[in-house]
């Protein structure tokens, strides 16, 4: 390892944070350039894009956002680690970047906790009909009704990682049922956080069985539409769709359809396909469903948590210790 550590921080982080990460080693030195946390669709100048490759030249470490230029990648010939602020890193991987010779990490369950209140908001919202209320209160309409309890419903969860597990807990102090998947599980596995564990390739029983799917899955080819209209045909039509995935795991037309015709009762979705959502997307308008804007895990504090462990993993870099959270190149995530 060379004398020098360079390290560029390519979103915005407060004064402090930067300190935080040249106090890691004397070697360490900060390059401060949020320019390169790029919103979709938004290009850099000219003048930008050659400051940029002049600080790319020496970069050994990359700290910022999945949306980092992919074409700045062949500016950064000495780059030995990426660590991303985001879990997902499909956007990464679609670009060819997780097999270019440089380690990727990501923040693998830092907003584990918010996004699995978001999802147990989102159910008893659909269970007790509050968004409905919230649209007859806008409309100064008073409407009795009954609604249901989540005691002794079941939640099947796709994708028990640190957000299905952290879902399957609260959801447990509800009194009610797990079902989750998992990629790799042994004949006779069990998980002490749900009651029933199986392989992705009986998803479909999954499905069947609960009364709130929450869809938890990396984005990969694999997962791609996982959810179509062959999958929600397997849902029971009082069962709601929750994904805090990515929009592309689910088929957004099947989706629509099977809303609007019953197959299901209705979904919650924090993310969509494509981001942002097109005002004139049928989903706005569907009075089952609950749209917020990608905002799950946008807990506050962010910043400081993702900075907290990344200064970990840099501390064990310097040290030439395996770093965590790596990011398999072939699985992406």
């Amino acid at each position: 390892m060379s004398d020098r550590i360079n390290v560029a921080v390519t979103f915005k982080l407060a004064p402090d944070l930067l300190a935080q990460i040249e106090a890691v080693d004397p070697r360490v030195h900060v390059v401060d350039f949020p320019a390169l946390n790029l919103r979709p669709g938004e290009r850099l100048d000219d003048e930008t894009r050659a400051l940029a490759e002049a600080i790319l030249a020496d970069t050994h470490i990359l700290f910022g956002p999945n949306s980092f230029p992919a074409e700045l990648i062949d500016a950064a010939p000495a780059l030995r680690w990426f660590q991303v602020i985001n879990a997902g890193v499909d956007r990464m991987a679609e670009q060819g970047l997780l097999g270019r010779g440089f380690v990727v990490t990501n923040v693998s369950g830092l907003a584990a906790v918010p996004i699995a209140e978001w999802v147990m908001g989102a159910i008893i919202m659909l269970c007790k009909g509050f968004h409905q209320s919230v649209r007859d209160q806008a409309a100064h309409h008073w409407s009795f009704r009954f609604t249901s309890e989540l005691r002794g419903k079941t939640i099947g969860i796709a994708g028990m990682g640190a957000i299905g597990r952290e879902t399957a807990r609260r959801a447990r102090a509800f009194g009610m049922r797990i079902v989750a998947t998992r990629r790799t599980v042994a004949p006779g596995d069990t998980d002490p956080d749900c009651d029933l564990l199986l392989p992705y390739s009986e998803l479909a029983q999954l499905l069947a069985e609960s009364d709130y799917v929450v869809l938890c899955v990396p984005l990969t080819a694999e997962t791609q539409k996982l959810i179509g209209e062959r999958e929600l045909a397997k849902m029971k039509p009082s069962a709601a769709l929750v994904n805090i995935a990515r929009g592309a795991v689910v088929d957004q037309d099947a989706l629509i359809a099977a809303l609007r015709d019953g197959t299901i009762a209705g979904a919650a979705l924090d993310v969509t396909d494509p981001e942002p959502l097109p005002p004139d997307n049928p989903l706005w308008d569907i009075a089952n469903v609950i749209i917020t804007p990608h905002v799950s895990g946008a807990v506050e504090g962010y910043g400081h948590r993702a900075t907290d462990m990344f200064v970990q993993n840099l501390a064990r870099y310097v040290r030439s210790e395996p770093l965590e959270h790596v990011v398999d190149p072939v699985l992406a995530y």
